[in-house]
């Protein structure tokens, strides 16, 4: 459901504070007479008017009283780790409904974009995707640019065991999600790599686990068979496998490093 400030807007419950103005990004808010004057063709639909109000003008509802700690988040991300074994129990419908329903609160270029997320779900349909790329390596393998690509890459023994029938894109995952976003996204892929982690953490959430699949992201654009018309006008952002893991992680992983270039 859009935000629309104008319609939501109770001028009774207005104290003329001016804070929508304050914090529109947009510059969509003049303060009229003592109340807001809304400007359409500039508002974003972002509701940054109405979360900020202090009287809650816009009637919006209460946030949650029960805000995750700082080490409650360390030890969703501490938990989270790349998923390679799936067990047999496959995420019902309403499960992945469920884990895909925190994009409603994943921020988009300018609220309005959107996120198009494409769900294949169930082994079977997951290892249909798997033809069209087994069928591409046959014909390259042919040419012998195969041979090539696997001596240029290091990737021979990978490409042997794919080609030998293991699902080495997709490690048997039961639920893949392919996030899109639209080519006019004034953002680029940033979003749908952002809705993308918010769906990964989630799915540590719910007791799931999670590939970033990179090999899939990587080779979308050379399988056709992959595509479909209704992702037609956005291009690929991410690619998400989804599961319960067949194998539990019982240790903490090593911290990894990272850079920090403070001030000269």
């Amino acid at each position: 459901m859009k935000f629309f400030p104008e319609e939501r807007f109770n001028r009774k419950d207005c104290v003329s504070c001016g804070t929508c103005a304050t914090v529109c990004p947009s510059h969509a808010i003049e303060i009229r007479d003592g109340y807001p004057f809304f400007n359409s063709s500039l508002c974003i639909l972002c509701g940054h008017c109405g979360i900020f109000c202090p009287v809650n003008a816009f009637g919006m509802e209460p946030l949650p009283l029960n805000a995750a700690t700082e080490q409650q988040y360390r030890s969703l991300l501490e938990t989270r780790r790349s998923i390679r074994f799936y067990s047999d129990k496959v995420p019902s419908e309403d499960e992945i409904n469920t884990l895909i329903s925190v994009l409603s609160q994943s921020p988009t270029g300018v609220n309005l974009q959107g996120i198009t997320i494409r769900t294949v779900r169930g082994v079977d349909a997951v290892a249909r995707l798997l033809k069209p790329v087994r069928k591409m390596l046959k014909i390259l393998a042919f040419t012998g640019l195969l041979h090539i690509i696997g001596k240029v890459t290091g990737m021979s023994d990978y490409i042997g065991r794919l080609r030998g029938g293991e699902d080495m894109i997709f490690r048997g995952a039961p639920v893949v999600l392919f996030f899109h976003v639209s080519r006019k996204n004034p953002t680029g892929c940033a979003d749908g790599v952002i809705a993308a982690t918010a769906v990964m953490y989630h799915a540590v959430s719910m007791g799931m686990g999670t590939l970033w699949n990179g090999v899939a992201e990587k080779i979308y654009p050379f399988t056709g068979a992959w595509h479909t018309p209704r992702t037609r006008g956005t291009r690929l952002a991410a690619v998400l496998c989804v599961g319960y893991t067949a194998l539990e992680p019982k240790w903490k992983a090593p911290p990894r490093s990272y850079n920090v270039l403070n001030p000269d």
